[in-house]
C-alpha cells in the first residue's frame, strides 16, 4: 500500500505474442466461473463485477474472406497482446470477441480445432493483461457469402442467388436484399435442422474454449433478425440447452430482436427461460437514422434506462454489447457524454464499437491510415480515447449501489455495500496525477496495477479525485 503515492502505471511490452508485466505483482487465483443475474454480475472470486471495454475485429477471427477467387470484403487489423493491454490502461476490462459460425465449421460437421486455439490465444493474451473476453457468435446480414460476416455457406436456405465478393461497399444494400431476409427467415424456421447445427456448433465451441480463464461467458447470437419473440426464444432454448450440457456454469448471454436498434426498446420483452444470463442489446438511439441530429437527450436516456428495466424483467445483468457514433456527426460527442452518464446511472456493463477499423473508419478507437501498399495504425483518437478512459468500480467486494462520475471535477464516486478490496479502473487520461482516495470520508491507501487501482474499504462511500 502506498499513502498517497501513485506509482507510475505499469509497462507492458509484447514478447513472443505474450503480455509480460513489469513490476507489477500477479492476481490472485481465479476460484470458479463468472455468475449473472439482474443482482449483479459475479466475478471468479466472489466480488460484484462491471466490465466495460471495447469490441475488436480480429484478424483470422472475422471470417470476411473467401478460397475459391473471390474478393475479401474488407482488411481486418491483426490483434495481439500488446493490444489487450492497451484497453486495460485505459482503464478498461472487457474485450467482447466477435467470432465466426463460417469459419468454426465451414462444412456441415467438421470443425476447425485450429479456429478454437486462435480465440483462446486471444482470451489468454487479454486474461494476461487484466482484460476478459466476452465470446460472441456473429453476423452482419446473415453471411459473408451474401451479407458481411456469419453463416457458411452451406447454412444458406435455399442457396442464394448470387455470391458476393468485396470491396464491402453496399452493406446496407445487402442487409435488405431478398436472399438475406429469405435466409434470416428460413434459420428461425429452422428448415434443414439450420438451428440444431448451429446448437452443435456453439457446444463443440465451448467444448473446446468454455475452461479457459478469463472466459466471462458466450453471448449466442448477435443482432437476431426474426421479428417472432417465440421463435426467439425457442432459439435460445435450443442453444442454450446444448452449451450447458456440455458446460453448466457458464453464463448466456442473449440479444432482443435486431429492431430494437432502431426503436430503442423491447415493449415486448419477458424472462428468458434460462438463468445465469448477461442481456446484450445494442444502443445506437438514432445514430443509424440521423446520427442523433436531434440531440433528444430526453429519447436517448429512456433507451438506456429500458435497457435496465428489461434486464430486470429477463433476471439478467444488463451488457450493452455494441454502442457507438461518429465523433464528428452532429451531437456525436454529446451522445457519449449522455451515453456514459446514463450506463454509470443504472449500473450497466458495456463494450463500445469498436477498437480498431480499417474499412468503415469513423468509429475505431485508432485512426485510419493508407501507407499505398495496405492500411496501418496511426495515433489514439485522444477525443475518443478520453472520453471511454472513464473511472468506473470493475469489481466490490460486497454490493455495488451506485456509480458516478463528474468529468469535470474528475471525481468518482462509488455506492456499496459490504468490505475488503475494491478494484477501480483508473486510467492516468483521467487522474494524470495521483489521485485521493477515501473511503466514507476518510484518506486511505491504495496500491496501483496497469489502469487500475486496489483500495481495502469498509464503509459504504468510495470516492477517488484528484
Amino acid at each position: 500500500m502506498l499513502p498517497r503515492m501513485f506509482r507510475s502505471l505499469v509497462s507492458f511490452v509484447a514478447v513472443a505474442g505474450a503480455v509480460v508485466a513489469i513490476g507489477c505483482t500477479p492476481p490472485e487465483p481465479e476460484l470458479g466461473p463468472f455468475a449473472a443475474s439482474d443482482a449483479g454480475l459475479i466475478g471468479p472470486d466472489g466480488r460484484q463485477m462491471l466490465l466495460r471495454g471495447l469490441n475488436a475485429r480480429v484478424e483470422g477471427l472475422f471470417d470476411v474472406t473467401f478460397d475459391d477467387g473471390r474478393a475479401a470484403l474488407e482488411e481486418i487489423p491483426p490483434f495481439v497482446a500488446a493490444d489487450c493491454a492497451v484497453i486495460a490502461d485505459l482503464g478498461l476490462n472487457l474485450l467482447r470477441l466477435p467470432v465466426n459460425w463460417s469459419a468454426i465449421e465451414p462444412e456441415p460437421g467438421a470443425y476447425n480445432d485450429a479456429y478454437a486455439l486462435r480465440i483462446m490465444d486471444v482470451i489468454t493474451a487479454c486474461h494476461e493483461a487484466g482484460v476478459y473476453t466476452f465470446v460472441d457468435i456473429h453476423q452482419d446480414a446473415y453471411s459473408k457469402h451474401i451479407g458481411e460476416d456469419g453463416a457458411p455457406l452451406w447454412a444458406i436456405v435455399p442457396p442464394p442467388d448470387e455470391l458476393l465478393e468485396g470491396p464491402l461497399e453496399d452493406l446496407s444494400d445487402r442487409r435488405a436484399s431478398a436472399q438475406v431476409l429469405r435466409s434470416f427467415r428460413s434459420f428461425f424456421d429452422n428448415e434443414e435442422g439450420l438451428q440444431d447445427a448451429f446448437a452443435d456448433m456453439a457446444a463443440w465451441l465451448i467444448e473446446e474454449i468454455g475452461e479457459t480463464p478469463g472466459l466471462v461467458g458466450l453471448e449466442i447470437f448477435n443482432e437476431p433478425v426474426v421479428f417472432d419473440d417465440d421463435k426467439l426464444d425457442a432459439f435460445h432454448v435450443l442453444v442454450g440447452e446444448a452449451v450447458r450440457a456440455v458446460n453448466p456454469d457458464l453464463p448466456l448471454g442473449f440479444e432482443p430482436d435486431a429492431i430494437r436498434n432502431f426503436a430503442d426498446s423491447d415493449p415486448t420483452a419477458h424472462p428468458r427461460p434460462f438463468d445465469n444470463a448477461i442481456y446484450a442489446p445494442h444502443h445506437y438511439t438514432e445514430v443509424f437514422t440521423t446520427g442523433w441530429e436531434s440531440g433528444d437527450v430526453e429519447r436517448l436516456r429512456d433507451s438506456v434506462a429500458d435497457i435496465a428495466t428489461e434486464a430486470r424483467i429477463h433476471g439478467a445483468h444488463p451488457l450493452v454489447g455494441e454502442f457507438g457514433n461518429d465523433l464528428e456527426a452532429p451531437n456525436g460527442e454529446l451522445w457519449f457524454v449522455e451515453s456514459l452518464e446514463a450506463y454509470d446511472e443504472h449500473r450497466l456493463s458495456w463494450a463500445m464499437w469498436l477498437y480498431e477499423e480499417w474499412s468503415q473508419d469513423a468509429w475505431g478507437l485508432y485512426d485510419f491510415v493508407d501507407e499505398g501498399d495496405g492500411p496501418a495504425r496511426a495515433a489514439l483518437r485522444e477525443d475518443m480515447a478520453a472520453l471511454i478512459a472513464r473511472p468506473f468500480p470493475q469489481a466490490i467486494a460486497g454490493a455495488l449501489t451506485s456509480v458516478a462520475y463528474d468529468v469535470e471535477a474528475r471525481t468518482l464516486t462509488v455506492g456499496m455495500t459490504g468490505d475488503g478490496v475494491h478494484t477501480i479502473g483508473a486510467s492516468t487520461r483521467a487522474w494524470p496525477d495521483p489521485p485521493t482516495v477515501t473511503c466514507d470520508g476518510s484518506e486511505v491507501e491504495y496500491d496501483v496495477g496497469p489502469g487500475r487501482i486496489e483500495v481495502d474499504c469498509t464503509g459504504s462511500t468510495l470516492v477517488v479525485a484528484p
